[in-house]
């Protein structure tokens, strides 16, 4: 992941009723890249948001690229990319799930748009993770990084 560079704006995050909305502004006001990497992206609200977030930023020619993991991300069908896809989007699945790898994950979880914005942290793109953290969704923790990044 790029690094940022002095003067970048850092802000903690631990609810998914902050992060998930700020993280779909982000990618629908993207305009050059949008990367994300997810352990977990889950069908359901908040995952298929995402999705038409990243097939508008998409259909706008924003580069997109996305990577969630074979395991964490194991119940997505098969063709739940296919939409991003044809909107001129990347979408893959790091380490299929087969026997001799299982333990070799990607349990990175950041979105990077224009490498001007950033969210790292232990959020994953499900249903689960939206709430206030404490009566409703899982309880993580984020980072949002705003500023040139090298």
């Amino acid at each position: 992941m790029p690094l940022l560079t002095t003067g970048a704006d850092c802000n903690w995050i631990s609810k998914g009723r902050e992060v998930f909305p700020a993280m779909l502004q982000a990618i629908r006001a993207a305009r050059e890249s949008v990367r994300l990497e997810m352990y977990i992206f889950s069908r359901g609200r908040v995952g298929d948001s995402f999705l038409v977030a990243l097939i508008e930023a998409a259909q706008r020619g924003v580069r997109v690229r996305v990577l969630v993991d074979g395991l964490g991300s194991y119940l997505l069908p098969f063709n739940y990319w296919d939409p991003l896809r044809a909107a001129g989007g990347e979408a893959r699945i790091f380490n299929p799930l087969s026997l001799g790898r299982i333990g070799i994950r990607n349990h990175r979880k950041m979105l990077v748009c224009d490498e001007q914005l950033a969210f790292v942290g232990g959020f994953n793109i499900a249903d689960e993770y939206d709430g206030d953290g404490v009566t409703q969704g899982w309880r993580d923790l984020g980072i949002k990084m705003e500023g040139e990044m090298a």
